[in-house]
């Protein structure tokens, strides 16, 4: 029941998100939505921003569940910009609203396991460092989501798709030379 319960209050909150800034939603409004209580809202989450925290987390975790093993970075990708996409309204009144350091912070922290999950594939039978994996994830990561911001910022105009192709093509074409040439020895 309590999962039904979050779902619901999610559902409710994304529902207000591709309507209006995240900084008009109210507490109020959300559970007016979902039919629920302000306890049984403050329950689930200590606040909007938590709430906000568990959607991204949510979203992330569907995309890692619908990577295959072995599958290239590429189709991650992929997937991430058509999520984008069809959340456009959604993503730009996030950002709107909380901005670009505590946006840059949530994606940081949402897509650690996705793009550590295809550096990992990709550096199987290899035997590189978790202090240089975890490098190359940070410089993946703060490259891509850069380019989504900057994007965001722009006011969305432009292809997403095309920019982080080319940031696809960049890095992702070349980190297993990159792993190869560094297994066992640190990047610094």
């Amino acid at each position: 029941m309590a999962q039904l319960t979050k779902a619901a209050i999610m559902d409710a909150f994304v529902h207000l998100l591709e309507q209006m800034p995240m900084d008009q939603i109210t507490v109020q409004a959300i559970t007016a939505g979902c039919g629920i209580s302000r306890n049984t809202f403050y329950y689930h989450y200590s606040d909007i921003f938590a709430l906000l925290k568990a959607v991204l987390q949510r979203d992330m975790d569907m995309l890692l569940v619908q990577r295959r093993p072995g599958e290239h970075a590429r189709e991650g990708l992929r997937r991430l910009i058509d999520y984008i996409a069809d959340r456009q309204r959604m993503v730009q009144h996030i950002y709107s609203s909380i901005g670009h350091a505590t946006m840059e912070d949530y994606l940081v922290e949402t897509t650690w396991d996705l793009f550590m999950a295809y550096l990992r594939d990709t550096a199987e039978g290899l035997s590189p460092s978790e202090e240089d994996m975890e490098f190359l994830c940070y410089s993946y990561q703060f490259m891509l989501i850069g380019i989504l911001l900057g994007w965001v910022r722009r006011g969305m105009k432009g292809d997403l798709a095309d920019l982080l192709e080319r940031a696809q093509r960049l890095f992702f074409h070349g980190t297993r030379r990159v792993l190869e040439e560094n297994s066992g020895v640190p990047f610094s």
